[in-house]
């Protein structure tokens, strides 16, 4: 999976928007240069850009490399003076990134049986 497939499969199940509505390179673009209004928004495309060593999106993802990327988000949300909406935020986001890796491969091993 590219980082351009997982980050649309997650704007489109997540609940909330990562892009803003604008075009990944330009989403991105804004995250790199720190200019998105969202700033959760920001720290998750950039976590998994750089936690995936992306150099472009298209490059490839893996699960564990975007989790890891994740790491310090996932920590803060889960403090004990977490904002509850941040934790149910990054929470509903790791559900959906497992999804995310658990469809591709279920995609892949259906491709391999045809």
């Amino acid at each position: 999976m590219t980082y351009a497939e997982l980050i649309q499969f997650l704007d489109t199940h997540l609940g909330y928007s990562l892009t803003a509505g604008q075009d990944l390179k330009g989403a991105l673009a804004a995250a790199q240069a720190g200019t998105m209004t969202d700033p959760l928004a920001q720290e998750i495309l950039m976590a998994i850009y750089s936690g995936n060593g992306c150099d472009s999106i298209d490059a490839t993802v893996d699960r564990a490399r975007s989790f890891d990327g994740l790491a310090a988000l996932r920590l803060r949300s889960q403090a004990d003076d977490s904002d509850p909406v941040l934790f149910r935020k990054v929470l509903k986001l790791s559900e959906t990134l497992d999804r995310a890796f658990d469809e591709e491969i279920i995609r892949q091993k259906a491709a391999q049986a045809h």
